[in-house]
């Protein structure tokens, strides 16, 4: 086979066009012919592709082309094929848009290749690809297919020719699991990483099994003789069989660092008392942009501590060794011995300080403080942060001078110090009142969690509007006023943080994200109320079987009172999170966006993202007064770079054990008892370790139902792309941002959190089945397994 204008199928091994045979397969074929070891294949041109549009109709390959193909397919031998898009697009010297495109794997038969190629081309239409494109988006992108025989591989990966994360040159940076690659670059597994320097290789972090220390070092050698070949930093996917390494893609590293990070090291140092890893909100080190929030809940969750009797005095975040940890801070601050329960006692009786405590924690049941916040936040603190989260997104930044931008930024922090003292004090009341409310079903009816939250799912309007509002919007498609429907949809709803960190993208930076839920709903239907109406009917269904079991007047006024509140306070956990976290968050980004646009212009920085690496104050101040950041931007790269190659221990210090409840008079007991029930039921058993039978992996069940899917692994906000309508999402955990996506899935599973966590609220909002805390889904779970998950019992089997 040769390449010429009207040849479409052709040998890897030819000479190859990167405008027919698209940048991944020309790369392969340059490596190939000079002897590089490279699977053998075959290239479908990007003509075919261009003939298919033209053609109209689905893009079904014709079946002509097909047997073509399959002729020239049937010389690579009798192995399943890899059947990848090669675009024309992809793998640039300045952008790779990688993962852009479909890859489907393990393809056998002249059906299956016919069924493999027209999947990879029709994932060159999306509009997910239309919005990352480079140039005008309107034409079509241009993408060749490429076939090869998939590689028995022993373990596979990715190699760095330069660390991808400080710039150091002369290291090979080896990423490597076992089996196939294409779950590590989905993102299915965590890789073990491996270090290689002038050919000796150290593993930095993950399994030390999957590769030995000369294998790293094979791996890397052939890398590095990769980019030397190029001439430039590449990365390289790869795989290792018996025969050795294997070459599947390489392609130049983008947005590489000029100027090479050299880690700094970070002191480690750990405060007095016992400290836990936050790893719920900040998985990974918090940017120093973001440090702002981070140091303004300490206070907040003291004030709240303090107003619903609390016997500790709040909830300490510190950064030990660039890392986020949290202490439970005991009155007076320093920890306590232990005492024998007698002691205790007496100490309650007789430590001032003490005694006034446990007198607020009684009061909690005759004053009121959570229903007193619960009425500010409807009567006045919600009007007033929404009034100022609209104000504020509404600002024309660009318009701003230096000086109003600063005072613009100003404005937005302190706006996100209201929201955070809101949060938390209203955290206090809804656990004051959701607790009440539990304890109450238990006491008087003998109810579970479960059972009692039936009579409040549905109830949580604020996590199923932004998907009614997106149907508003989809209802408008194919008429003049979509844009504009979309465009306001984007302003209202999408200033808002995807994660707690100021450096990821908001979700109006994701319009791609957000068209692909529209053809969702227009694909799957508008109409999201029957789940609404059947919530509403098991609420009215379990609030009569609750009278009707308690017959006592006085034990069904206490029913009623406690219900009434929980009512009340249930919406309010979703609500106030919108307003109070994720908008001020957002506002935050936007601000420091503009401010990171004009510093980079200025050369004061490199780039605009550079601003996160720069602490509010400092950003504000060079913006207003000028100089140079780039030097304190370079250190604090350096920093993180050390951070995240020396991650902490999950634990410092040896934990306290609790006060013995029976030390306390009945009403305190019932409010520290209270806390410690909600706290439980958002983050999940802190102390649990996971189960896992045979086929099975265990959890809590968080939102009846049962349901038979596909899972979709999906480990943060940037991969929400990847799920497809049906699902199986299985995550480490959600934010309340993510519910944009639960009309997308048909199940949810977890490895945190709790039955109030906001991932089960949403889920009961939206009627799906839900398994939370499983602790280890995301790692005993795989991409494409066939799950049936039970949200009653909370287990989820793997079918097939």
């Amino acid at each position: 086979m040769t390449t010429t204008t009207s040849t479409l199928v052709c040998s890897l091994r030819d000479r190859l066009d990167p405008a027919s045979a698209g940048h991944k397969a020309a790369a392969l074929s340059m490596l190939l012919r000079h002897g590089f070891p490279v699977p053998a294949g075959v290239v479908l041109s990007a003509d075919a592709l261009e003939a298919a549009r033209a053609a109209g109709g689905p893009l079904r390959p014709p079946e002509a082309l097909i047997d073509r193909l399959a002729e020239a397919v049937a010389t690579l031998g009798d192995a399943p094929l890899a059947v990848r898009s090669s675009g024309v697009e992809e793998d640039l010297d300045d952008a790779s848009y990688a993962g852009l495109y479909t890859t489907v794997l393990y393809v056998q038969g002249r059906a299956g290749l016919a069924s493999a190629v027209q999947e990879v081309w029709e994932s060159a239409s999306s509009e997910r690809v239309d919005s990352y494109r480079p140039g005008d988006p309107s034409a079509p992108a241009r993408m060749a297919v490429l076939v090869q025989p998939m590689v028995s591989a022993l373990a596979a990966g990715v190699a760095f020719t330069a660390d991808p994360v400080s710039g150091e040159r002369g290291v090979v940076v080896v990423e490597a699991i076992v089996g196939v690659g294409e779950r590590l670059v989905s993102g299915e597994l965590t890789p073990g990483i491996w270090e290689v320097r002038d050919g000796v290789g150290t593993r930095r972090s993950g399994d030390g099994d999957v590769l030995t220390a000369a294998q790293a070092a094979a791996v890397a050698e052939v890398a590095a003789s990769v980019a030397a070949f190029f001439g430039q930093p590449h990365d390289m996917e790869w795989a290792l069989d018996a025969s050795g390494v294997q070459v599947l893609q390489a392609r130049p590293i983008t947005a590489l660092p000029e100027v090479p990070i050299t880690p700094v090291p970070v002191a480690v140092e750990v405060p007095e008392g016992y400290w836990e890893r936050e790893a719920s909100h900040a998985p990974v080190p918090t940017m120093p942009f973001t440090r702002v929030f981070a140091s303004s809940r300490s206070k907040h969750v003291g004030q709240m501590c303090r107003e619903m009797g609390q016997l500790f005095d709040g909830i300490d975040f510190r950064d030990i060794g660039g890392w986020e940890y949290i202490r439970i801070v005991p009155i007076g601050g320093r920890d306590p011995k232990p005492l024998p329960g007698w002691a205790t006692r007496l100490a309650f009786k007789i430590v001032p300080e003490l005694r006034r405590r446990v007198a607020r924690a009684e009061s909690i049941f005759t004053e009121d403080p959570a229903g007193r916040l619960l009425d500010d936040w409807l009567s006045s603190w919600r009007p007033d942060i929404e009034q100022r989260v609209a104000r504020l997104r509404d600002i024309d930044l660009g318009a701003l001078t230096d000086g109003q931008l600063a005072r613009h930024l100003r404005e937005v922090l302190d706006t996100v110090d209201l929201g955070s003292n809101m949060h938390f004090r209203l955290h206090g009341a809804i656990a004051m009142a959701m607790s009440e409310f539990a304890f109450t079903c238990r006491d008087l009816l003998g109810w579970d969690d479960d059972h009692a939250l039936q009579l409040l799912a549905g109830l949580s309007d604020r996590s199923t509007e932004p998907a009614r509002a997106l149907a508003d919007v989809a209802r408008t498609s194919g008429t003049p006023g979509f844009e504009a429907a979309f465009e306001e949809y984007l302003h209202v709803y999408g200033c808002r943080g995807l994660q707690y960190e100021v450096a990821e993208p908001n979700l109006e930076e994701r319009p791609d994200l957000v068209l692909a839920l529209v053809d969702d709903l227009l694909e799957h239907g508008l109409d999201l109320e029957p789940t609404g109406a059947e919530l509403a009917r098991r609420r009215e269904q379990a609030v009569t079987a609750a009278h009707a079991a308690l017959s006592d007047q006085a034990d069904r006024a206490a029913f009623d009172k406690a219900l009434q509140r929980a009512v009340e306070a249930y919406p309010v956990r979703e609500d106030n999170e919108f307003l109070t976290v994720s908008a001020p968050l957002g506002l935050c980004r936007r601000a420091a966006l503009e401010i990171g646009r004009r510093l980079a212009a200025r050369s004061v920085i490199e780039v605009r993202d550079d601003v996160f690496f720069l602490e509010a104050d400092e950003a504000m101040a060079l913006v207003e007064k000028g100089g140079s950041g780039k030097a304190l931007v370079l250190r604090r790269k350096g920093e993180r770079a050390w951070v995240l190659a020396h991650p902490g221990p999950t634990a410092y210090g040896t934990p306290l054990p609790p006060p013995p409840m029976d030390a306390l008079p009945p009403l305190a007991r019932r409010t520290v008892e209270g806390f410690m029930w909600n706290t439980e039921r958002i983050f999940g058993d802190p102390h649990g370790e996971g189960s896992r039978t045979a086929g099975t992996v265990t959890g809590i069940g968080a939102s009846r139902g049962s349901y038979t899917g596909r899972v979709r692994i999906v480990l943060s906000e940037r991969e929400f792309d990847r799920i497809e309508p049906g699902d199986v999402l299985v995550c480490p955990v959600t934010s309340p941002v993510w519910s944009v996506v639960f009309p997308r899935i048909g199940a949810l599973v977890t490895d945190s959190g709790g039955t109030l966590s906001h991932p089960a609220i949403i889920a009961r909002e939206y009627g799906i089945p839900a398994v939370v805390d499983t602790k280890n889904g995301t790692t005993e779970l795989h991409d494409g397994q066939l799950v049936a998950v039970d949200g009653d019992a909370g287990v989820v089997t793997v079918v097939s």
